[in-house]
C-alpha cells in the first residue's frame, strides 16, 4: 500500500472529516497519514513536511495546504498548561522534537496582541511564506518526493505589487505544483462561493465534509468519478444528521 502524507492547519485536520479523508476515493491502494494541526503556521507546516520525509521511507505523495501568513509559534522545552483565562492558541508536545509548541501565537492573549502590533509586518509575513514554500519544494525535490501544494485561503499569498526581491523569489517557486480555485484562490473561497450552506453554525468558518470531498474531486483530481450513491447521500445530509448532535 502506498504511503500518502498530508500537512496543514485546521482546514487539513479538524473535528470532522477534511480533504485528506477523501484522497483514497480517487486513488487506489493508498494509506493516508494526516499530520495537520489546528492553528499551524507555515513555519510549523514546513518543518513538519521535512520531518515526515526524514522519518518515513517510500512516500508516494505529499499533500500540503499552506496556512495564514501571520501565524507564528512559541516553542517551550517542556509541556505547559496555560494559566491564562483568555488563550489565543493551544499547545501540543511533539516527541519527535522533544519540545512543546504553542500553535498560532503566544498563549497569553495580551502578549500575543503586543507581538502582533510590534513584531509582525504583513509584507514580511508574505515574504517568509514564499521562503518556506521554496525551501519545502527544494527539499522534497532533493529527496524525490512527489507533492501537491494548496492554500487554505487567498490571503496566504500575495501575487501582485511585489518588491524586486519578492518578485525574484516568487519566480523561483514551481507554481505548477499548486492546485488553486479559479485565479489563485483557496479552499475558503471555493467553499463560500459554491457551497455556502456547507458551514457550521456559530460563526465556524471551517467547511463541512461535503465541501472537502468536492475540493478533492474538482480541484485536486479534477475527476469525473462519483462516490457510491449512499456515501454521497451521507455527505449531503451530514450537516443535518451530525452537526447539532456532536458539535
Amino acid at each position: 500500500m502506498k504511503r500518502v502524507i498530508t500537512h496543514g492547519c485546521s482546514f487539513t485536520k479538524y473535528k470532522w472529516d477534511t480533504w485528506p479523508k477523501f484522497l483514497s476515493w480517487f486513488e487506489n491502494d493508498i494509506h493516508v497519514q494526516n499530520y495537520g494541526h489546528s492553528a499551524s503556521g507555515n513555519e510549523t507546516i514546513a518543518r513538519g513536511v521535512v520531518n515526515s520525509v526524514l522519518k518515513y521511507k517510500g512516500i508516494h505523495h505529499m499533500y500540503i495546504m499552506w496556512s495564514g501568513s501571520d501565524r507564528y509559534e512559541v516553542v517551550r522545552d517542556t509541556e505547559q498548561r496555560s494559566q491564562y483565562l483568555k488563550m489565543s492558541t493551544y499547545s501540543r508536545f511533539d516527541p519527535d522534537f522533544d519540545w512543546c509548541v504553542w500553535f498560532g501565537g503566544h498563549p497569553d492573549i495580551k502578549k500575543h496582541k503586543e507581538y502582533q502590533k510590534h513584531f509582525l509586518n504583513e509584507r514580511h509575513n508574505w515574504y517568509r511564506t514564499l521562503e518556506k514554500i521554496l525551501y519545502t519544494q527544494m527539499f522534497l525535490e532533493k529527496h524525490n518526493v512527489e507533492y501537491t501544494m494548496m492554500i487554505y485561503k487567498a490571503d496566504v499569498l500575495q501575487h501582485k505589487n511585489l518588491s524586486n526581491s519578492e518578485n525574484a523569489l516568487y519566480k523561483q517557486i514551481d507554481w505548477t505544483k499548486f492546485k488553486f480555485y479559479k485565479d489563485k484562490l483557496g479552499m475558503w473561497e471555493f467553499a463560500w462561493e459554491l457551497y455556502p450552506d456547507q458551514f457550521a453554525e456559530k460563526r465556524d468558518s471551517h467547511p463541512l465534509p461535503f465541501t472537502h470531498y468536492k475540493w478533492v474531486k474538482d480541484i485536486i483530481f479534477k475527476s469525473d468519478i462519483e462516490p457510491p450513491e449512499e456515501e454521497y447521500r451521507k455527505l449531503k445530509e451530514w450537516k443535518t444528521l451530525n452537526l447539532r448532535k456532536k458539535y
